[in-house]
């Protein structure tokens, strides 16, 4: 295994499917928290208005829709469903009234899930925490993402991590104005870490998607990404390919020069 050469001096992580299992006890990705939440708040619109669409939109329609949609958001997702059942058309809306109660429900169900459900990827908080001791990154961690800062701040007390990671280093959707593959996100978390602009090519960016990938390559980053939604082939046939690419953490481990968890 490739070993990672040189200094790093931050390190940037997504949080869902990062850090974050949202996958159900079954192991379906149909069935994970949010393609659940997602689907319960278009049923119970669907209910509401009496929209028959909605109604029959379908668990696989349902989790096709995030990686139809070009942003990596839960609004484009959305869109996308919107569109396909012939109720919106054109490009993202969104302030859309009903993209927005759909979104809102969708944010409610997810909560609830997150707090009963959630938890971490295998090995990934030992791993965040390890690095940041190995590295001397304890004031030099940022997330970059498209959730919600309540969640992320419920998964980050959840693992003890919060220390890491105050508000002020956290970008989040409600922060930012151009969702990933666009690198405002990613710049966004780097300059939170008041490091200077040469530190760029030394700090690592963690994610799982291919958009993200592009975000965070895009704001000039080192790239390494996991595969707990895309295969290791997927991820190197990508147009950007990740630098590193890892199918767990005791392999990143392996990268960094970490001693692996048994």
């Amino acid at each position: 295994m490739q070993q990672m050469i040189g200094r790093i001096e931050g390190a940037i992580w997504d949080v869902d499917d990062t850090l974050l299992n949202n996958q159900s006890d079954d192991g379906d990705p149909i069935n994970n928290l949010h393609q659940r939440s997602r689907l319960v708040a278009i049923h119970t619109v669907a209910r509401r208005y009496g929209v028959s669409c909605l109604l029959s939109v379908t668990a696989e329609e349902n989790y096709g829709s995030f990686a139809r949609s070009p942003v990596h958001t839960v609004s484009g997702a959305l869109w996308v469903i919107l569109v396909e059942a012939g109720l919106r058309s054109g490009d993202l809306s969104p302030k859309d009234p009903l993209l927005l109660e759909i979104l809102n429900l969708k944010y409610e169900e997810y909560a609830k899930l997150l707090a009963s459900e959630g938890k971490p990827v295998m090995g990934a908080v030992e791993f965040v925490r390890d690095l940041a001791r190995h590295c001397n990154l304890e004031q030099h961690n940022a997330v970059a993402s498209t959730a919600t800062l309540a969640d992320i701040n419920v998964f980050f007390h959840m693992t003890g991590l919060k220390d890491l990671f105050p508000d002020s280093r956290i970008v989040h959707v409600d922060n930012i104005t151009y969702p990933k593959p666009h690198p405002e996100a990613f710049d966004k978390a780097f300059l939170s870490l008041n490091l200077p602009e040469s530190s760029r090519a030394r700090v690592v960016a963690f994610e799982d998607d291919p958009r993200g990938i592009a975000s965070a390559q895009e704001a000039g980053l080192i790239v390494c990404a996991i595969t707990t939604r895309y295969s290791r082939a997927h991820l190197e046939g990508l147009e950007i390919v990740p630098d590193f690419i890892a199918d767990s953490y005791n392999e990143f481990r392996e990268i960094f020069g970490l001693s692996s968890l048994v």
